[in-house]
């Protein structure tokens, strides 16, 4: 579902700016539309990348929707280009190339950002493992110590 959502949010983003610039309103008003429709063509690619690696999707065959989701991605390769052409000719010089490397940056902090919380995840793991562990040894322990008292009848 989250590959149909982040396809509606980009078809939504896009409508609004094609508009909006369609009347001749300021770029500035639509920065936001923009980048409601790159954040949408990220999570798009990345649900993909998701699905295509996904133990499920081995066992089932994986090929069904694939059409749909490449056809998605062409379109939404499509309305980019058409983005950056407005950007280019409408915007102020030098936004698009701005607005690049400010992905690109951004990019890099959800990168680190995912990576900090797939540590912190496994972390948390290595604690519970360490604690479960401790736990199953002490009750191990008891329960050798409660069975050697009745073997040598000590109580």
């Amino acid at each position: 579902m989250a590959i149909l959502e982040s396809i509606a949010a980009a078809n939504a983003a896009y409508s609004v700016i094609k508009t909006a610039l369609g009347n001749g309103k300021e770029t500035a008003g639509v920065i936001s539309s923009i980048g409601k429709f790159l954040a949408a063509e990220e999570d798009i690619k990345e649900a993909v990348k998701k699905k295509k690696t996904s133990p499920l999707t081995a066992i089932t065959g994986g090929e069904e929707g694939d059409w749909e989701e490449f056809q998605a991605l062409e379109n939404i390769r499509q309305k980019r280009a058409e983005l950056e052409s407005w950007c280019r000719l409408m915007a102020p010089p030098g936004t698009w190339d701005r607005w690049i490397k400010w992905e690109s940056e951004a990019r890099k902090q959800r990168q680190e950002a995912r990576k900090a919380a797939a540590k912190k995840r496994d972390e948390l793991m290595e604690k519970v493992q360490v604690a479960t562990g401790i736990v199953l040894s002490a009750t191990v322990c008891i329960i050798g110590i409660y069975y050697l008292g009745l073997y040598l009848e000590r109580w």
